[in-house]
């Protein structure tokens, strides 16, 4: 496991997220909520590959509040900070994993799949937006932890 950034924050509250590419339109304002909401608190990380357009929009959220933000990377660590993380990160406030060894740059289903498990084995409570039986997320709501559906 590779990690770049502040790695205290795994001693937080981690809360994963997670949105499929689809969501329900009904989802949009709820989720948008709750990310301002949660964005406020210090006390919590959010956990996500924020790879979906929805959890791009989240992220958006959370990089202008006080919340960690750890982001889970189905590919090889950054060689350099992304320009939209640098303020948060220069604040202590980002951490990027890349579980498993691999020396792809581009993200595949199969390294999604399993970025997504390793985000929900870590965090503390799960909260979904839009999510179905038939959404390949479905099995990490079956896990034994807390969860929240937007």
């Amino acid at each position: 496991m590779d990690t770049l950034g502040n790695t205290s924050l795994l001693d937080r509250r981690k809360i994963g997220y997670f949105a499929s590419g689809t969501i329900a339109s009904l989802s949009v304002l709820p989720t948008l909520d709750w990310a301002a909401e949660v964005a406020r608190r210090e006390d919590v990380a959010i956990v996500s590959g924020f790879h979906s357009k929805m959890e791009r929009e989240v992220l958006d959220f959370l990089l202008r509040g006080k919340c960690g933000i750890i982001c889970v990377l189905a590919r090889s660590i950054y060689k350099r900070i992304p320009d939209k993380f640098r303020e948060a990160y220069n604040a202590g406030r980002v951490l990027f994993i890349a579980p498993f060894k691999t020396t792809a740059t581009m993200t595949s289903r199969h390294l999604c799949q399993q970025r997504n498990e390793y985000v929900a084995s870590i965090s503390d409570e799960l909260v979904f937006s839009s999510l179905t039986p038939d959404s390949s997320l479905y099995p990490l709501s079956l896990q034994n932890k807390p969860i929240c559906l937007l």
